[in-house]
């Protein structure tokens, strides 16, 4: 069997009670999260063009956090679009995938236009997480070192399972789905140079298209079975390397939707151990503004071109876009407020004088024995102008499995995003409906809760 045939098969027959309880929370949580973060995107002033997209006709589909309705394609590429608008979506750190704000509006726009129940949103989520994180396993770290956004190539595959698996296509239809999904997939890294924010798109087009690719194959339209590792398939075209197949062998008995690691941090999450770090040592004592003589962050390799390059612009980010992929102005906000939430990359503090002078002491060094990218470590030390130093370590950023955010925690996160678009009442009973997601009746009376 093909790759794509391997997986094919893996969604074809995926079923509800299959699933271990584990995984069924998981989708449930990642619902809510990707929810509150599409609500909160949907009033950013960066919203209004993407939302423009769905047109004024109207359609099957929830356009989250507004009155809008639109045809399913146009509705997973806006709200997609929105879910990854904040760059608070969780990332699956093997595969460096976003793969929530892919997946999860995918399967509740076609579950919604479908007219779905929970337990087929579920079981299509779990088909699609774990194509796209093996996917991008297949090739760890790669897509990103050769400018590729692992999440938008990878994206559009597992999109196709997902959407597939809500429509109940069988193995030879899914197969095909994931051929056509090819000649879809793309999204480069270029918004790195000059901080534009096009990297927002690229979870909802990579959605689109994955549902497109759907659509084509049930209607019987063809597909390479060879389109991941064939002679001009995905990792020859897009890397020049051949797929480790390792992680193919694991479907149905490991489960990487478990794996994600949810942000606690609105910005890039290679940023997020260093914050942890940055925040430890706020704390320690005698360590205030003006005794900070210089920071030095320790980075792996494969990090230092996306967080630490350019360092003129990384400490005077141009755009808030650059600030949450810089890693001086993070860790210099993280010591200046105490703490990261949306308002650290607000237009407004991109000038504060106080961060700027302090990201101006950030420093970065290569660490070579990090073990990126199968974790997004931490490395800080302080130089106080006493001279002491200080420094804190972490292997992993809150929120990941190894040093997991407690549920209680994400839906505070929920709510708190939930609240910038919709009114407390109708907060509360989306949460209610998502932590009940498996009982569900029908999707579309949860979307309708979403509408603003």
């Amino acid at each position: 069997m093909t790759l794509a045939q391997r997986l094919a098969a893996f969604a074809a027959s995926l079923s509800f009670d299959a699933l271990p309880e584990e995984v069924v929370a998981s989708v449930r949580l990642r619902t809510l999260d990707v929810l509150g973060i599409a609500l909160a995107s949907s009033r950013g002033d960066w919203a209004p063009p993407v939302v423009d997209l769905a047109g004024e006709a109207g359609g099957d589909c929830t356009v989250l956090g507004t009155a809008r309705t639109a045809p399913l394609p146009l509705a997973i590429l806006v709200n997609g679009t929105l879910a990854h608008g904040l760059d608070y979506d969780d990332t699956h750190a093997a595969s460096i995938t976003h793969a929530s704000a892919v997946i999860v509006p995918t399967v509740l726009g076609v579950t919604e236009a479908r007219d779905l129940d929970g337990r087929a949103a579920i079981t299509a989520a779990v088909a699609g997480y774990e194509a796209i994180t093996r996917i991008g396993m297949a090739a760890s770290g790669v897509f990103h070192a050769r400018g590729w956004h692992a999440t938008a190539v990878c994206g559009a595959f597992g999109a196709a399972v997902a959407a597939g698996a809500c429509e109940r296509l069988d193995a030879p239809s899914l197969t095909a789905a994931l051929g056509l999904a090819g000649s879809f997939a793309s999204g480069v890294m270029e918004h790195l140079e000059d901080g534009s924010w096009v990297k927002r798109l690229h979870p909802g087009w990579a959605g689109h298209s994955g549902a497109l690719a759907a659509a084509l194959a049930r209607g019987g339209v063809p597909g390479p079975a060879t389109i991941l590792e064939g002679r001009f398939g995905l990792y020859r075209t897009f890397i020049g390397t051949e797929p480790d197949r390792r992680p193919f062998d694991t479907l149905g008995r490991e489960w990487e939707i478990l794996r994600v690691g949810y942000k606690p941090y609105p910005c890039c999450h290679l940023n997020h151990a260093y914050l942890d770090c940055a925040l430890e040592l706020r704390c320690a004592p005698g360590v205030a503004l003006d005794a900070i003589e210089h920071i030095e962050c320790r980075v792996p390799a494969g990090e230092v071109p996306i967080i630490c390059e350019p360092m003129d612009v990384k400490r005077r980010p141009r755009t808030s876009y650059d600030a949450q992929f810089s890693l001086p102005f993070s860790v210099a906000s993280a010591f200046v407020d105490g703490a990261i939430g949306l308002d650290t990359y607000a237009p407004a503090r991109l000038d504060d004088p106080r961060v700027l002078a302090l990201a101006a002491r950030v420093s970065h060094t290569i660490d070579p024995d990090a073990a990126f990218p199968k974790s997004f470590p931490g490395w800080v030390r302080l130089r106080l102008r006493d001279g002491r130093e200080l420094e804190a370590r972490a292997p992993h950023g809150r929120g990941g499995p190894e040093r997991p955010l407690p549920e209680a925690a994400l839906v505070e996160k929920f709510r708190d995003n939930a609240r910038r678009a919709l009114p407390a009442a109708r907060v509360a009973a989306i949460e209610r409906a998502v932590l009940e997601l498996d009982r569900l009746k029908s999707i579309r009376d949860l979307m309708r809760l979403c509408r603003a």
